[in-house]
C-alpha cells in the first residue's frame, strides 16, 4: 500500500488541472505587492559546490536528526510575450526544523528578471520569481535547499486554534455527511491520536467510485479517489473539526528519496500541542517524527477559502500558496516536469542547542538580505556535527 502513496503527488495535477482558469489572488482584496520584499542576490552556479546545487540522491529515508538535502523544478512556457511572476513556497523555518541554505537558478538565464523573498501574512516565506519570456519559450526553474532538523522545538507554533475550527470551502467540515462519518470514527478511547488513526484507516479503505474532479473533502469523499494526498489532507481536516479539533494542512517534501510533485499532511492541536500525521499514511507514525517531512507551507484558513476559486495551473480543492502559483494569463505549466520535489538525508547526526542557534541567526541574515554566505555554503556540506560547527567558526575569521 505504501508503494501506492509514492505517486500519489505527482500525477493528481496531470488529472485534475484542466479545467483551472483565471487569475489568483494573495489577499481577498488584492495580489499581494510582490515589489516589497528582499531581492536574491544570487550567488554564480560555478562558485558554488556541484553536491549544493545539484546533490545526488541514494535510496534511503531519513531515520533521525541532522541535515536534510531537498530540491525541486518547475517548467512553464510563455503562450504569449510578456513578464510574468511565479510564486514558489520554500522551506520554512518552523517547528524543528531551521533552513541552512538556499539556491535557485532559472534557464534560459536572459528570462529571469528577478528573485524575492517574501513574508506573507501567515508567516510563511515564499520566493517570487519575475521571469520575461517571448511566445511559446519554455523556462526552467530548478532550486535546491539544505536544512537541519532537530528532535527539539526550534520556534514555537504560533497558530491561534481557534483560528482553525472553521469549515471553508475545501474543508466542508458542517457539512452533514462530515459529521455523521466523524461520529462513526470516533472512538471509543475518546483520544485524538486514536481518531486520527482511524481516518488513516478510513481513507486507505476506500474505493474509488468514479475519476476525481475535485480536492475538496466532499469532492473525494464523494469519489473515493484516496490516491489524492492533497484531498485526503482536506477530508481529514474536515473530519477533525467536526468534532471541534483545530487542525490545518501542511505542505511538506519527505525526505525519503523518492520524487513527488509534493505531499501534504496536516497537524491537529490536542491539549494545547500541535502534532503532524499524514491521512495518506506515506508516514504511519502519530504524532509524526520531525525529520519524517520538511515543511514548506502551513495553510491558513485564508488559503483554504480560496481554494474552490478557479486558478491557473492549480486544481480545484488545492488551497493557496501548496504549490506554485502563477500571477497572471499568458503562461502555463508545461512538460512532465511541470513541477516536483525530492528530500533525501544528507547526514544524520546529534543536533545541539549551538548549531540551532547559528543556524537561526544565518538563516534570518539572509531573509533580511537575500545573499548567501560563505558559512551557509560551508556549513551545508557538513557531514557531522563537528565539521558543522566548524564550518560557522572557520567561515567568520
Amino acid at each position: 500500500m505504501r508503494s501506492r502513496y509514492l505517486t500519489i503527488c505527482f500525477v493528481v495535477i496531470c488529472a485534475l488541472v484542466g479545467a483551472s482558469v483565471g487569475g489568483c489572488k494573495q489577499k481577498e482584496s488584492g495580489r499581494q505587492d510582490t515589489s516589497q520584499g528582499v531581492v536574491i542576490k544570487q550567488p554564480d552556479k560555478e562558485n558554488l559546490p556541484n553536491e549544493l546545487t545539484s546533490p545526488s540522491f541514494s535510496s534511503r529515508a531519513m531515520k533521525s536528526p541532522g541535515i536534510a538535502g531537498v530540491m525541486g523544478g518547475t517548467h512553464v512556457k510563455a503562450l504569449k510575450s510578456g513578464t510574468y511572476e511565479v510564486l514558489l513556497p520554500i522551506p520554512q523555518l518552523a517547528d524543528s526544523q531551521v533552513p541552512i541554505y538556499y539556491y535557485i537558478s532559472t534557464t534560459p538565464e536572459k528570462t529571469l528578471l528577478e528573485y524575492r523573498l517574501q513574508r506573507r501574512d501567515d508567516s510563511n516565506v515564499v520566493v517570487y520569481v519575475k521571469l520575461k519570456g517571448t511566445q511559446n519559450e519554455e523556462i526552467q526553474i530548478d532550486w535546491s535547499s539544505f536544512i537541519l532538523i532537530t528532535d527539539k522545538t526550534i520556534t514555537e507554533n504560533q497558530a491561534d486554534p481557534a483560528e482553525y475550527l472553521a469549515a471553508t470551502s475545501c474543508v466542508q467540515s458542517e457539512d452533514k455527511q462530515i459529521t455523521e462519518l466523524a461520529a462513526k470514527l470516533w472512538p471509543g478511547s475518546g483520544k485524538t491520536n486514536d481518531y486520527a488513526k482511524n481516518i488513516q484507516d478510513f481513507i486507505r479503505n476506500m474505493k474509488q467510485k468514479e475519476q476525481p474532479r475535485t480536492m475538496d473533502a466532499l469532492g473525494i469523499l464523494k469519489t473515493g479517489g484516496n490516491w489524492i494526498c492533497t484531498a485526503n489532507a482536506n477530508l481529514a481536516s474536515a473530519l477533525l473539526r467536526a468534532k471541534d479539533i483545530p487542525c490545518r494542512s501542511i505542505a511538506v517534501i519527505p525526505p525519503i528519496s523518492h520524487r513527488l510533485e509534493m505531499h501534504r499532511i496536516v497537524e491537529y492541536c490536542d491539549n494545547g500541542n500541535w502534532a503532524p500525521f499524514d491521512p495518506s499514511l506515506l508516514q504511519a507514525d502519530i504524532p509524526l517524527k520531525p525529520w519524517q517531512n520538511i515543511i514548506v507551507t502551513k495553510t491558513t484558513i485564508a488559503d483554504e477559502n480560496k481554494a474552490m476559486k478557479p486558478r491557473m495551473s492549480v486544481s480545484l480543492g488545492c488551497p493557496y500558496g501548496q504549490e506554485f502559483e502563477i500571477s497572471k494569463a499568458g503562461i502555463t505549466v508545461w512538460g512532465n516536469d511541470f513541477f516536483w520535489t525530492i528530500g533525501k538525508p544528507i547526514a544524520e547526526f546529534e543536533v545541539s542547542d549551538e548549531a540551532v542557534k547559528l543556524t537561526v541567526e544565518e538563516w534570518n541574515r539572509y531573509l533580511k538580505g537575500g545573499v548567501l554566505s560563505r558559512t551557509q555554503i560551508k556549513a551545508a556540506s557538513a557531514k557531522n556535527l563537528e565539521q558543522y560547527i566548524k564550518a560557522f567558526q572557520t567561515a567568520a575569521k
